[in-house]
């Protein structure tokens, strides 16, 4: 994707560290068990097993459960030695490919329980696909749960170039979350802003709305204003000229509606979710 055009989600990916410190980049080396079936791309929650052992997170799924032993990080990529060449002794990877023998296998993990990671939002309960989406402005400081399809890692899009395909999303209805989830937004991402205008059709007492023309740039978890929405309403759901909103509007009529909302936040671990900050082992 050409920056700042947010296509798709990408994973978790470090930039910093609590406190504006910097993230230098350190990584620490975990075993990959020979012959582990489970892909793992640049960017998947990760954890432990019981035989000391990098796995997948439920995290990396549709989970918003912590782990026990909660999951240590971020997977960015890998070192092992290639079987039958064509360049011997250990090589570096991008991924893991599910079902690879290698025994010197280990994976490079981001395992600061205080890193600050970028991720893409994506559209509650998105089947297939990905859909991207966006925080409203309201929703710094609130909380986020990993991608909504049942299984976050397909082997396409995203991850074809060996990146992960987890984003993360708001509540049901693609609303602000406040109950207890793994990640806390503690930045928006401001070079993916969207701010968006366009003519609508909306009737008093229903949430449904008709745009005058589709825009690919109104999304779902948008703040929406303007004459008859209510405040704080959002987008629930957009496709193609129908906008379903979070709240009924309060008027009919034909007018001009703003949408806005952010594709990227950066976000932190929340307090039982990390490994190093639950006291209970695997």
């Amino acid at each position: 994707m050409a920056y700042p055009t947010v296509n798709g989600p990408y994973g978790l990916i470090p930039t910093s560290l609590i406190g504006g410190r910097v993230f230098a980049g350190s990584t620490r080396m975990i075993p990959i068990a020979s012959g582990y079936a489970t892909s793992l791309y640049f960017g998947d929650p990760v954890k432990f097993t019981s035989d000391g052992t990098l796995i997948t997170s439920g995290l990396a799924y549709n989970s918003a459960a912590a782990e026990t032993g909660g999951t240590l990080g971020v997977f960015l990529g890998c070192e092992y030695t290639s079987s039958g060449g064509p360049i011997y002794g250990k090589n570096r990877f991008q991924k893991w490919t599910g079902g690879t023998v290698a025994a010197d296998a280990v994976a490079y993990i981001c395992d600061d329980p205080y890193v600050v990671m970028k991720a893409a939002m994506i559209a509650y309960n998105a089947s297939g696909t990905p859909v991207v989406g966006c925080a409203p402005p309201a929703a710094l400081g609130t909380n986020l749960t990993p991608m909504a399809t049942a299984t976050a890692n397909t082997g396409s899009g995203a991850n074809v170039n060996g990146d992960s395909n987890v984003g993360l999303m708001l509540a049901s209805g693609n609303v602000r979350r406040t109950t207890t989830a793994p990640f806390r937004i503690v930045q928006m991402v401001p070079e993916t802003y969207l701010l968006v205008t366009g003519t609508a059709t909306t009737t008093s007492g229903s949430t449904a709305v008709t745009l005058a023309a589709a825009d690919p740039d109104i999304k779902t978890g948008m703040l929406v204003t303007g004459t008859g929405i209510a405040a704080g309403t959002y987008v629930a759901a957009v496709s193609g000229t129908s906008v379903t909103l979070s709240a009924n509007a309060t008027a009919s009529g034909t007018v001009t509606l703003t949408f806005a909302g952010y594709q990227e936040v950066l976000v932190k671990w929340n307090a039982g979710y990390h490994a190093y900050d639950t006291a209970v082992a695997i």
